[in-house]
């Protein structure tokens, strides 16, 4: 099934849609470094199963447009103009890989008004992320230890013009999916990030994190809203062989996610876990949204 291109669904964002509009919306919501192609298994079993799936190019992924602020504050404000463009007020429901699961673990606690539940993969809620850093303990410390091999990008990202200027997005492609044949999806981040302003653009949504300088105050989910604790039912996928971020970093998770949640650890795959997985991936996803609508929410959490 062949997704249709919406080249404006909001002022500066461009989307790729699967299903027919009027039906329930499911937000898919691309990472780093990725595009909005990365949702071409899960859309159509998506659309199949009835759902309206929209896939946002976050700001600076061409063809959406690049912006003067990339902190996470505009970019949870971009999404949820993407569920009030779509819908009548009907609930929709959240998926986001990577960086989207961080914008989706921003909008459920920011703007959860409107959603449904949430899915998040590859990265655990904000605020369980946050909790290593601003209440650490021995097994925190421990686990930023483990994992500090494994994010050596980030401090790199924060030299002014290094990173976007280098083939750093296929070094980061293979190092994270050694068994996966990424060349279909870096063929599309290139023509995505195909310029220097595009490639900087998505290296400073990390800038913007560490950088007070990069963000802009006057979006209207602030960065600190973001960090907090998801309100919606939220599905967290982590793939168990993910060489960018432990699976270890998520084992508080549920703690910082409310009643219905769940946490599944998916054996044998990596950090691209629905490219890799996408027939496993897929059903839990697909099912979980099937159940969490919004009748269904009052479920104790649980663990796979």
């Amino acid at each position: 099934m062949e997704p249709m291109l919406l080249e404006r669904v909001v002022p500066g964002i461009a989307a790729l849609a699967w299903g027919q509009p009027g039906r329930p919306l499911a937000v898919l919501v691309h990472g780093f470094p990725d595009t909005a192609w990365t949702w071409r298994h899960l859309g159509p079993d998506l659309a199949r199963r009835g759902w309206y799936a929209v896939a946002p190019f976050t700001r600076g992924y061409a063809p959406s447009s690049l912006a003067d602020g990339y902190d996470i504050g505009g970019l949870v404000a971009d999404v949820v103009a993407v569920r009030d463009r779509l819908t009548d007020g009907e609930p929709a429901t959240l998926v986001g890989h990577d960086w989207g699961g961080a914008i989706v673990s921003g909008v459920a606690a920011s703007a959860p008004d409107g959603f449904a539940s949430a899915a998040i993969l590859a990265i655990p809620p904000l605020p369980a992320i946050a909790a290593h850093w601003l209440r650490p303990n021995p097994r925190r410390l421990a686990r930023l230890l483990r994992q500090a091999p494994r994010s050596w990008y980030m401090a790199y990202f924060q030299v002014p013009g290094l990173a976007e200027r280098t083939g750093v997005f296929d070094t980061l492609w293979r190092a994270w999916a050694p068994g996966y044949d990424s060349t279909a999806d870096r063929a599309l981040l290139h023509t995505s990030l195909n310029t220097l302003a595009r490639r900087r653009a998505a290296i400073t949504y990390y800038r913007a994190v560490a950088n007070p300088l990069y963000r802009r105050k006057a979006d209207p989910y602030t960065s600190r809203r973001a960090f907090g604790r998801p309100q919606l039912p939220t599905l967290y996928l982590h793939g168990d062989q993910d060489r960018c971020g432990r699976a270890d970093l998520g084992s508080e998770a549920l703690a910082y996610l409310p009643p219905g949640s769940q946490r599944v650890i998916v054996p044998g795959a990596g950090h691209f876990l629905h490219l890799e997985n996408p027939t496993t991936v897929n059903e839990l996803i697909c099912s979980w949204l099937d159940r969490t609508r919004p009748a269904d929410r009052d479920t104790p959490a649980e663990e796979k």
